[in-house]
């Protein structure tokens, strides 16, 4: 590189402006957690990632670290787009200064997909969360898409949705999903599901294999028996007019009904 384009180089980074409090990452703690939010995406300006990456390290070497090393940590990412790139960025950065990577709270169906296969618990959320009341909440229950998990739920991790949940592998002991809808977990359930932990006394928690250690249907709550017979067949959980059921799977929706007047599943006259 010769002397002229040097110099070009310094006159260009030296154009660049800080970045606005808007456009940084900043940190709180928050009692024994400490939170990071992500900045909104600036789509007008190339390079934005490493250009908050580098301005997040610089301050960090200024602020007060007043928490005990492996504090948790919660990173608020609001609408961005994370990789596994990118959160592993962000983990290697937590580490350096004690920090522990524990929850990461997200709008974007990616980004959850992303840290669930990371190993992270995750929250998703939508767009309107802030916005509406309890009284509300039945209204919007179906406005979220379905979060699709294709991979194991390790030990430790929970993911929380706005609808339902979907996973392609098996929930391991001490793993918790939780669903504002449906939990199908396409594998063996081993940990805690809760459908309708927002209310809905309609949802179902439907697996291949059922060995869970606490089933939760809105503000139910079941175990599974020790000795429950082993199954050959999926098996469906539910709310029934005396409580949480576990049904075979085969033909349920045909076999059974909801009733909206009484809140709760029963069996279709037909049969």
């Amino acid at each position: 590189m010769t002397e002229s384009e040097i110099l070009e180089d310094k006159r260009e980074l030296s154009a660049l402006k800080p970045l606005s409090s808007k456009e940084q990452i900043n940190l709180t703690k928050k009692g024994k957690i400490v939170i990071v939010s992500l900045p909104s995406v600036n789509k007008t300006e190339p390079n934005q990632w490493q250009r908050i990456l580098d301005d997040f390290k610089i301050r960090l070497q200024k602020i007060d670290k007043s928490w005990s090393l492996g504090t948790k940590t919660h990173l608020q990412s609001y609408d961005r787009l994370l990789d596994t790139r990118q959160i592993s960025e962000l983990k290697g950065i937590f580490e350096q200064i004690g920090l522990s990577l524990d929850l990461i709270i997200t709008r974007r169906r990616q980004t959850a997909v992303a840290a669930s296969s990371a190993g992270y618990s995750v929250q998703q959320e939508t767009v309107t969360d802030s916005l509406i009341s309890s009284e509300e909440i039945p209204k919007i229950q179906d406005l979220a898409e379905p979060l699709y998990l294709k991979n194991t739920i390790r030990s430790g991790v929970e993911i929380c949705h706005p609808s339902s949940v979907i996973v392609l592998g098996d929930v391991n002991p001490g793993a918790t999903i939780l669903a504002s809808g449906d939990v199908f977990i396409w594998g063996t359930l081993r940990g805690i599901a809760h459908a309708g932990y927002m209310g809905n006394r309609q949802g179902l928690i439907m697996t291949l294999k059922l060995e869970a250690t606490q089933l939760r249907i809105a503000d139910l709550v079941a175990r599974v028996p020790d000795n429950s017979p082993d199954q050959n067949m999926a098996e469906v959980a539910y709310i029934s007019q005396e409580g949480i059921k576990i049904h075979s799977a085969l033909n349920f929706l045909r076999l059974h009904d909801f009733i909206a007047s009484e809140n709760y599943w029963q069996r279709a006259k037909n049969f």
